[in-house]
């Protein structure tokens, strides 16, 4: 069975304008994001048989609100969760930016697959853990059509996932989106990964 995935990082958030880390921390969305949120959902209606897709949402209000902004168009009732969150960055959680950077314990410039900028926060090997099994059950699972709605780490890590990458490969190879960005992937009976497409701007 094939499986055609969609992934869509959220739109524009208050984050994004008020100098604040995202993380967990749990931003709404601004009046823009509603907006790009809306398009992408109107871009995709005239693209896929989105009647047929399964929606999955960071429980994020800016991730759960995207999608909902979406569900204007594509009518999809979202199964939200928190194994899709972003990156967990522990104190530094909607934190401002400044505090942030002067606050973060210092990090190697080789990379570390398990620094943490706080002590309670969340190592790049602890998210792929924690990604792995959700991302296993969608390709292993009857669902053939599939929109994740979620944040922009979060699906740099499940799009290397999608596309067959281990832990080990993140560290020479990545998808880096923005905000609004949507990614299409056709994950065929045989095991080959076909990129439709990856983070095109449909936020606008």
């Amino acid at each position: 069975m094939s499986k055609t995935i969609v992934t869509v990082q959220h739109t524009q958030s208050q984050h994004h304008t008020n100098g604040m880390i995202g993380a967990w921390g749990d931003w709404e969305l601004t009046e823009l994001g509603i907006k790009q949120a809306e398009n992408i959902g109107s871009i995709l209606s005239r693209e896929i048989d989105f009647q047929n897709y399964v929606m999955y949402s960071s429980d994020l209000k800016r991730a759960y609100q995207t999608a909902q902004a979406m569900n204007k168009y594509l009518r999809l009732s979202p199964i939200v969760t928190e194994a899709i969150r972003e990156v967990n960055a522990g104190d530094g959680n909607g934190k401002p930016v400044g505090w942030y950077d002067e606050n973060k314990l210092l990090k190697s410039t080789v990379y570390d697959p398990d620094y943490k900028p706080f002590a309670n926060a969340e190592s790049d090997r602890e998210l792929w853990e924690r990604l792995y099994p959700f991302c296993k059950e969608i390709l292993s699972n009857e669902q053939e059509k599939i929109i994740i709605v979620s944040h922009g780490t979060t699906l740099s890590f499940l799009q290397s996932m999608i596309i067959g990458d281990s832990f080990e490969d993140i560290s020479r190879r990545r998808f880096y989106g923005c905000s609004g960005s949507v990614s299409k992937f056709t994950v065929c009976d045989s095991g080959k990964v076909i990129i439709d497409y990856v983070n095109n701007r449909y936020g606008g």
